[in-house]
């Protein structure tokens, strides 16, 4: 119950914790103010809304065992989201195999049907190629395109999570972007001919 209330904005910490009504002020203040950019960061990764609740829950819990050193902290939302994002990678489940070959085929025999790019790009199989291609990619552009993609973060907000600069994280996209076009032309041409 306390996770959807922090998801929602609405915690109250009465009963879990004590805290000076001061403190507790601030802290559900920073809850309702970041809530729901937490939750889509450890969304991004978990894929699953109750995981994702409990990510939110744990991100804040260490944001409150840190009341110490909120002080100390410049960027709190920065500070949350690269919590969340650790949190959540922590979390993450392994996701079963799909064997390239197979979903690469299924995409083509939808392009044989008559299937528009729209419809194919729509499909179960295509997300799944996508998302094994996606897997392929070196860390640091996997994981400024899962935030991009499944969330629709901005570079701004994707640079607070990874803790790397603005341009960076473009960069990163840039080149992940261009490495998924090259991997998917390759594949549905090997599977053409």
């Amino acid at each position: 119950m306390w996770t959807r209330m922090v998801v929602s904005g609405q915690v109250s910490l009465s009963e879990p914790i004590a805290m000076a009504d001061a403190a507790r002020d601030e802290f559900e203040g920073i809850v309702r103010d970041h809530a729901r950019f937490v939750y889509k960061v450890v969304y991004s990764v978990l894929r699953n809304h109750h995981d994702a609740e409990d990510a939110v829950q744990e991100t804040f819990l260490r944001f409150l065992r840190n009341r110490k050193k909120w002080a100390d902290i410049r960027d709190r939302r920065a500070w949350l989201a690269r919590t969340a994002w650790r949190v959540a990678l922590d979390g993450r489940k392994p996701t079963p195999e799909v064997a390239l070959d197979e979903v690469a085929e299924a995409v083509l025999q939808l392009k044989d049907q008559g299937a528009g790019a729209d419809e194919i790009a729509a499909t179960e199989q295509m997300m799944a190629l996508l998302g094994r291609l996606i897997a392929s990619l070196p860390q640091d552009l996997r994981d400024a395109m899962t935030l991009s993609l499944a969330e629709e973060l901005t570079s701004v907000e994707i640079s607070e999570v990874l803790g790397v600069p603005e341009g960076s994280v473009r960069t990163r996209l840039f080149r992940a972007r261009e490495i998924l076009r090259d991997k998917l032309s390759s594949l549905l041409e090997r599977k053409r001919g």
